[in-house]
C-alpha cells in the first residue's frame, strides 16, 4: 500500500499544471506595444473615437507611485471625429495558450466602453477573417452600469458568427469594484478558457480572486463559408494579439438608454501590469 501511494503521488507531481512567466511588462516603456491609429469607424462597432498614437491618446506616467499605461478619451476635433482616445496591441503575438492577466483601473461612465481582450493579429487567422478566427474578451464593460463582461466571440466569418455565453450569462456574478486597480485574467488552454477576477500565480499555481466563467472546448468552434466544421479545438488554438482599448460611444453603449448621453470625458485606462504564463509539463521538468 506504502509503494501504491507512492506511485500514485508521483503521478500527481508528473500531471500538475505549473505556469511560468513568459511576460511580465511594467510599462517601463512601449517596446512591448503598437499605438493603433486608426478612426472608429474601421472598429466594425460604430464608435465615436479617432485612435491617435499622440501623447495626449496614449502615454506612460507615474500612478500611486508606479509607472502605468494611460489609454485617455478626450473631446476633440480630429479627422471629423469629435472624440480622441487610445488603443494599443501587441508588438507579436502570443500563445496558443497561457494564462494572461492584466492590472488595470476601469473607467465608468456615459459613453465609455473600455476593453481588454485578445485577437489574431489583423482580425484574421488560417481560418479566416472575425469570427471565424476567434475573438476572447477579457474583460469589458460600457455606460456607467456595474456590469462586467467576459465572452467569446467564434463560429463563422461575420454575419455567421456567434458568441458564448449568451447575455446575461456572460456578466460578472458579482459587483465589480472599477474605483480601484483590479486583475482581469484569462486561462487559455487548449480544452478550456477560465476568465478570472483578482487571480494571480504563486508558486506556479493560479491561486486567489473569482472564478468568472470555466467554457469548454466542446463550446467553441470554427466553420468555413460553407458552414463545414473546422477540426479540434479551432479558432483558438493559433496567437493572437493583446488589445487594450478606451472606445466611446458605439453599438452596444449606445443600444443603453441615455448612454450615450453627455459623454464622461476626459477618461483614462490606466494600466499598470501586464503578464503571461505558459504551464510547462511539470514543476520537476523546469
Amino acid at each position: 500500500m506504502v509503494k501504491l501511494l507512492f506511485v500514485l503521488a508521483l503521478i500527481s507531481v508528473s500531471t500538475t499544471a505549473y505556469y511560468i512567466n513568459v511576460l511580465n511588462d511594467n510599462f517601463n516603456d512601449l517596446s512591448n506595444w503598437i499605438e493603433n491609429v486608426m478612426p472608429g469607424a474601421d472598429s466594425g462597432n460604430n464608435e465615436w473615437e479617432y485612435y491617435t498614437d499622440s501623447s495626449d491618446n496614449v502615454f506612460i506616467t507615474q500612478v500611486n507611485g508606479q509607472n502605468a499605461l494611460v489609454l485617455r478619451a478626450l473631446q476633440q476635433n480630429y479627422q471629423g471625429y469629435s472624440y480622441t482616445s487610445g488603443k494599443v496591441s501587441s508588438a507579436r503575438p502570443w500563445g496558443p495558450y497561457g494564462f494572461f492577466n492584466i492590472k488595470a483601473i476601469v473607467p465608468k461612465g456615459n459613453g465609455l466602453w473600455p476593453a481588454i481582450w485578445l485577437l489574431p493579429p489583423g482580425g484574421n487567422s488560417v481560418y479566416g477573417g472575425w469570427a471565424a478566427c476567434g475573438e476572447i474578451d477579457i474583460m469589458e464593460t460600457v455606460c456607467a452600469g456595474t456590469d462586467g463582461y467576459s465572452t467569446l466571440h467564434f463560429g463563422g466569418q461575420w454575419p455567421n458568427n456567434v458568441q458564448y455565453p449568451n447575455p446575461p450569462n456572460n456578466q460578472y456574478p458579482f459587483t465589480a469594484d472599477w474605483n480601484n486597480a483590479h486583475w482581469y485574467g484569462v486561462d487559455w488552454q487548449p480544452n478550456y478558457i477560465n476568465f478570472w477576477y483578482d487571480a494571480q500565480v504563486v508558486n506556479g499555481q493560479i491561486t486567489g480572486g473569482t472564478l468568472i466563467n470555466s467554457i469548454s472546448s466542446s463550446n467553441w468552434y470554427s466553420q468555413n463559408s460553407n458552414g463545414q466544421r473546422y477540426p479540434g479545438n479551432a479558432p483558438f488554438n493559433q496567437p493572437f494579439s493583446i488589445i487594450l482599448n478606451l472606445a466611446i460611444g458605439g453599438s452596444w453603449p449606445c443600444s443603453v438608454p441615455g448612454c450615450c448621453n453627455n459623454v464622461a470625458v476626459p477618461a483614462q485606462l490606466t494600466i499598470f501590469n501586464v503578464q503571461i504564463w505558459e504551464v510547462a509539463q511539470s514543476e520537476d521538468q523546469l
